[in-house]
């Protein structure tokens, strides 16, 4: 509990402060002591932080200086008058010439109350006893006639030979300075309330809560994250949350501690369990101080030994694409690429819609990799290729004989479906029991077989249309639309077409041992090629450049000769507008997420309208 304590240096002093105190009802102790001794006291009563102390000159400074909270008594402008009303008596026939003597913020402005009186006064600050030779030399040469200070400025002007006048206790200045520690006492008492509150939320809290500097260092944790990361407080105070063994963040959290931005329900992986995570920024006056990280716990993750992670990778039931190395900076697939992000860490099944040949496998493997499932099987099947009539069998296999099916082999993990519409009736319901239900029946037995999976479909097709034909489920079509994708085609987004033919010209030199490389002309000339069957398109240029070509470099001429004769010049091209600037790259991706309202890109964006429109001009978007 903070408490008032008033220092005093005289019996004056003393009787005068103690009687205010009375007059005003504060809970205050008034104590007697120098600058060598106050705050050995103020310690042994009470504590340095936890009270406020009411002193003025040398006194107020020695508390400062070991950190205590102080409100120095400041000599106000009536009791400044009453001194300069004396001193003139004293020096009458004299002009009155006054120098004021002591440490700074002991004196407030003599100026308006000496010009009043019609005397002159100078303010000397002295920080020791050191200064005060220098203070009384100014005043003699200023032609002071009296001094005023504390006692040890009085004594040192007496033997310099001039007038003294101590400061006194001042009824106002010492009233005000008691106001004012009462104020701030109380805000003290609220803030060691919330302080003891907050302790109490954070001590007692099932969440981790951990805190951390401007740097990412663990500054503080509560016992439910030193559980959670299994190491005393000592050992991991100071070090960098992401250098701790064991733990994975999701990119949208390293995104988040990058850019200064709060982010919540964000996933971290932290050995065998992971959390779901909120991170907030901290501010301190306005400034950023740091981050509270509160991490919940909810999901636990298979351990799996060797012999499992081989066999998974022999039967390639695993991802490894992730949406740090996706290839794009068009803003349209950036769009598709962070909310596919944010639909990753929750278990909800996603369809990923777009013209044949476009990178949705891929897409599937980085939302896997992002979702809690990461460490469990990635199970992807080309429906387009895998023959109807024997369709269910592949898919959920049969009873005995050890064959459990694709949708087995997915247990815990991802199931990947491209070209889902290729789907057969008695498949889609048993894929619709599973999103309900969670278990799904073999066709020669009616007990239900639980299983857990996280499901990813693609298709080029409209799924509802298929349903009004009668050749989907409507339940099943609607459920999988919920949440949706739509991937735009490679002509769409021509500023990635040059990542995409670096890939597929790598694949190609390590296929055939042959490396060779595009002309700057032709490569532009490929970005505004329509590529009609997309990725596949360019994977078939990519192999054809590198088998034809005989020199090291493949120009323009060579690439409209021998490789694209179909597309002449000027035939069927489109402008390529590669973005460089992250304020375009985001204002075109709101735009085209929004397809095209300003009223939803300005909200995407959080601007103005009139704001939205600016950046629209400036970028030639109008």
């Amino acid at each position: 509990m903070s408490a008032i304590y008033v220092f005093v240096s005289d019996p004056a002093e003393e009787q005068n402060a103690v009687s205010l105190v009375r007059e005003t009802g504060l809970d205050a102790q008034v104590l007697s002591a120098d600058e060598a001794s106050a705050a050995a006291i103020l310690r042994e009563r009470a504590g340095l932080d936890t009270s406020v102390a009411v002193a003025k000159g040398r006194v107020a400074a020695a508390l400062r200086r070991e950190g205590a909270v102080v409100v120095e008594v400041i000599l106000s402008g009536q009791d400044i008058a009453r001194l300069l009303s004396a001193a003139k008596e004293l020096l009458k026939g004299q002009v009155v010439k006054v120098a004021l003597i002591g440490q700074r913020y002991m004196f407030s402005d003599p100026g308006p109350v000496a010009a009043l009186i019609g005397a002159e006064v100078n303010l000397y600050y002295v920080s020791s006893d050191a200064d005060i030779p220098d203070a009384l030399s100014r005043a003699r040469e200023f032609g002071a006639g009296l001094v005023i200070g504390d006692e040890q400025v009085c004594l040192s002007a007496t033997r310099a030979g001039f007038l003294t006048m101590p400061t006194g206790s001042g009824r106002e200045s010492m009233l005000s300075a008691l106001r004012t520690a009462s104020r701030l006492s109380e805000a003290l008492r609220r803030e060691q309330r919330q302080s003891g509150e907050m302790h109490l939320v954070t001590q007692y809290s099932s969440d981790a809560i951990i805190r951390l500097d401007e740097e990412g260092r663990i500054v503080f944790l509560n016992p439910a994250a030193l559980k959670a990361l299994g190491k005393p407080q000592e050992e991991l105070q100071g070090k960098k949350l992401m250098d701790l063994p064991g733990l994975v963040p999701s990119s949208a959290l390293i995104r988040s501690l990058q850019t200064g931005k709060d982010r919540h329900s964000a996933v971290l992986q932290l050995g065998r369990l992971s959390y779901m995570t909120n991170i907030m920024r901290v501010l301190f006056e306005g400034q950023p101080d740091g981050w509270l990280l509160f991490m919940q716990e909810f999901a636990a993750i298979d351990d799996l030994d060797e012999r499992i992670r081989q066999e998974r990778q022999r039967r390639g039931f695993v991802a490894r694409e992730t949406f740090e190395r996706f290839p794009s900076r068009s803003p349209a697939m950036q769009a598709v690429l962070e909310e596919a992000e944010a639909y990753a860490q929750y278990d909800v099944p996603v369809l990923l819609v777009g013209e044949p040949r476009l990178p949705k496998t891929r897409l599937a493997e980085c939302i896997h990799n992002a979702s809690l499932r990461r460490r469990n099987p990635f199970v992807a099947v080309d429906l387009g290729t895998m023959p109807p009539d024997n369709q269910f069998n592949l898919l959920f296999g049969r009873s005995g004989g050890g064959n459990v099916g694709l949708v087995g082999q997915a247990h815990k993990g991802t199931l990947f479906l491209l070209d889902v519409h290729a789907l057969v009736p008695e498949c889609q319901r048993q894929l619709l029991s599973i999103l309900r239900n969670g278990s799904f029946r073999r066709k020669d037995t009616m007990e239900p077989i639980p299983v857990s999976i996280r499901l990813i479909c693609s298709t080029f097709m409209d799924l509802m249309e298929l349903a009004r034909k009668g050749q989907w489920m409507w339940q099943l079509a609607n459920t999988l639309l919920g949440i949706s994708l739509t991937l735009p085609p490679i002509r769409d987004i021509p500023e990635d077409i040059p990542s995409y033919i670096s890939e597929y010209m790598a694949q190609a030199a390590r296929q055939f041992k042959k490396e060779v490389q595009l002309s700057d002309e032709a490569m532009e000339h490929l970005c505004r090629y329509p590529w009609p069957n997309n990725l596949r398109d360019i994977e078939y240029f990519c192999q054809k450049a590198t088998m034809l070509s005989r020199d090291k470099e493949i120009g323009l001429d060579f690439v409209r000769e021998k490789l694209l004769p179909d597309l002449k010049q000027g035939e069927q091209e489109q402008l390529v507008h590669i973005v460089a600037d992250r304020e375009e790259l985001a204002l075109r991706g709101a735009l085209s997420a929004a397809q095209g309202n300003r009223d939803l890109a300005a909200a995407r964006l959080g601007v103005s309208r009139a704001t939205l429109w600016r950046r629209m001009k400036k970028y030639g978007l109008l």
